[in-house]
């Protein structure tokens, strides 16, 4: 997993200065990975604008399978050195089945995106407290980094 986060991040580095101008955000349906916890998998979104429905299928850390699945909206944009970068919130659902309990969580992710210009492509970082509601009443967190490729 370290691998796949170093990957990511050196494609970062070099790619994001190189797509600066003429910047649009991409819609349709994304498909791609995402890595982090608690789940790691094909991640998937579909994009109208500034909302996106979102979803990841894939392994959970703690054992088993997981699928998380909600919307999000885009609050702000932002540029680093003309870069825009959009921030956005949401609210998803996970489920875990397999491993050793049922696990059922809400949680409210914030994240970044960015969106290459050249490329129907986007990067994420996302966080997301939330509540775990199965097997037990707790605090929950998801983390993930990811990129989606994007079907117009």
């Amino acid at each position: 997993m370290k691998k796949v986060f170093l990957v990511v991040a050196l494609v970062l580095i070099i790619a994001l200065p190189l797509s600066a101008a003429g910047y649009m955000k991409t819609n349709g349906i994304g498909v791609g990975l995402s890595g982090g916890w608690p789940v790691s998998g094909v991640a998937v979104k579909y994009g109208m604008d500034d909302f996106r429905l979102v979803g990841t299928l894939g392994y959970n850390y703690n054992g088993g399978f997981a699928l998380e699945a909600g919307a999000q909206y885009d609050l702000s944009e932002f540029d680093i050195d003309g870069v825009p970068f959009y921030v956005n919130v949401g609210v998803t659902g996970a489920i875990s089945v397999g491993g050793p309990d049922f696990t059922l969580s809400v949680n409210v992710p914030f994240g970044v995106s960015y969106f290459f210009e050249d490329f129907p492509v986007e990067v994420f970082l996302k966080v997301g407290p939330g509540l775990r509601v199965l097997p037990d009443l707790g605090f929950d967190i998801n983390v993930a980094l990811g990129g989606l490729w994007y079907f117009e």
